[in-house]
């Protein structure tokens, strides 16, 4: 065995790292569940208000920021350990409401794009019915 491998293998920071690691892929798995959770609840709180929980929303989005952290941290891009070794990553109040403004530029582009469908389905179910009420006048 080459010195640099047996080094390398003796070192005790690698294997520290590996307890780390084995520690964030528990955290990770726990973190799918709560997404789910995440999900179920703003499905249903969606369902009955006709909106999504903002709470809820914001959480959802420092989630994702978690699994990014635990990503890249198991994958050597950094050495910073995430939550529970670090803080939690909490977006500012600033982020979230350039998020909301988005999200209401986005309602409202999907609610014209809605609207333009709806004439193209219209035209469409048009001129299915004269095309229609054409064959029955040649039949009849």
């Amino acid at each position: 065995m080459s010195g640099h491998l047996k080094d390398n293998i003796v070192r005790r920071s690698i294997w520290l790292r590996l307890v780390f690691m084995i520690v964030m892929g528990v955290a990770y798995s726990v973190a799918e569940i709560v997404t789910l959770a995440v999900v179920v609840f703003q499905f249903l709180g969606s369902l009955i208000s006709g909106k999504p929980n903002d709470r809820l929303a914001r959480f959802g989005r420092n989630l994702a920021r978690y699994f990014q952290q635990i990503t890249v941290y198991m994958t050597f891009t950094t050495e910073e350990k995430p939550f529970p070794f670090a803080p939690w990553p909490d977006e500012p109040h600033e982020e979230a409401a350039a998020d909301e403004d988005s999200n209401e530029l986005n309602a409202s582009t999907e609610n014209a794009d809605d609207g333009a469908m709806g004439e193209e389905r219209n035209a469409d179910n048009a001129k299915s019915d004269g095309t229609a009420r054409d064959t029955d006048k040649s039949t009849g």
